[in-house]
């Protein structure tokens, strides 16, 4: 058995650091639930609140980073999942459940793709090892990682040295070692990952990627608008000319779709008239004096749009209608930047 024992004093320090920020994650989720009782509110602004909440985010991703596994998929999706729920709460209550559901499997999903890095790295290095593309009988080797022995390779001389050394880098990529142990099964001169054969972890990495799933699924349906969307943005109000009878001096149908194709140019992450959420395949059209959106019939007079989005963004785009509903006919708009707005799911 070989083993090297290096970088420990600083690998303890690491992992005495990702403990408190786990700490961390906890203190603040307290915190926050500390700060939405009523009667004793020291910081009643939601957005202040979700400010705290992205704290965490910014400190996964800055460990994701250090440990190069930004990149990987399922550390994206929980980091974009994670910062997603944040935006979408609009309650301290919702804002607390939130932290507690992903604070902790945020960590845990950077560690095992970590992890999972290494593992491949170490598969790579196996294979273009000397020796083992010269073994073509079948033999296994265990690989493992500790923080206080080192790396151990068994059994003994299974690899070459510039090979056990490159492991040893690997292991401590990033300035961290993790405990693992890699189980590899060697044949005909390639190395593979030995299958598992529990159970268990078969049923983790199911629920891990049904999870991803579901994930992905909430935010197509959010994206198409056949789910609830929560955020920043402005409201819209356009007004028929005062004492407004005639076609130019009321809103018709082609200055509304002239709006939201303009907003969802801007940016829109999606946009409600009369609370009627807009889809791929919705109507704007006049019916007489009436104006239908998804074929049914919405308020006019004012005639109401809400927008998620960048707020900025959004108002400034469609300064231009002003102007032209100022020239022609004497329209009016009004546009209120909110920075907590809610837009139905799409029905018909």
């Amino acid at each position: 058995m070989r083993s090297i024992n290096v970088h420990v004093k600083e690998s303890k320090m690491l992992i005495f650091t990702l403990i408190l920020l786990m700490l961390n994650t906890f203190l603040l989720t307290i915190g926050i639930n500390i700060l939405k009782q009523d009667g004793q509110v020291v910081m009643n602004d939601l957005n202040t609140k979700k400010q705290f909440a992205e704290e965490i985010v910014e400190y996964n991703q800055r460990l994701a980073q250090k440990l190069n596994v930004d990149k990987r998929t399922k550390v994206k999706e929980t980091l974009s999942r994670f910062h997603y729920e944040i935006n979408l709460v609009s309650s301290s209550e919702e804002l607390y459940k939130v932290i507690q559901a992903n604070g902790r499997s945020v960590q845990e999903t950077i560690l095992r793709e970590y992890e999972n890095q290494q593992r491949d790295m170490v598969i790579a290095l196996i294979n273009s090892d000397p020796k083992i593309r010269n073994t073509y009988s079948k033999k296994n080797i265990t690989i493992s990682f500790d923080p206080e022995s080192g790396v151990v390779v068994e059994p003994e001389n299974s690899v070459e040295e510039s090979t056990y050394q490159k492991i040893s880098e690997i292991a401590y990529q990033g300035d961290i070692i993790t405990r693992q142990s890699i189980e590899i099964e060697v044949a005909e001169g390639q190395a593979k990952l030995a299958v598992p054969h529990n159970p268990l972890d078969h049923i983790t990495t199911l629920t891990s990627e049904l999870d991803a799933l579901r994930t992905i699924l909430y935010e197509t349906r959010v994206s198409a608008g056949f789910a609830e969307l929560t955020g920043p943005g402005i409201i819209v109000k356009l007004y028929d000319a005062e004492d407004g009878h005639t076609s130019e001096t009321i809103v018709h149908d082609s200055d509304i779709r002239d709006i939201v194709n303009e907003l969802f140019i801007i940016g829109a992450q999606g946009i409600a008239i009369g609370d009627k959420r807009l889809i791929a395949t919705s109507s704007i059209r006049c019916v007489g004096p009436t104006i239908q959106v998804n074929y049914q019939s919405v308020p006019v007079n004012p005639v109401v749009i809400k927008a998620v989005g960048d707020p900025e963004s959004l108002e400034s785009g469609l300064d231009i209608f002003n102007i032209i509903f100022n020239l022609y006919g004497g329209l009016r708009m009004e546009i209120e930047k909110v920075d907590n707005l809610t837009l139905p799911a799409y029905s018909n």
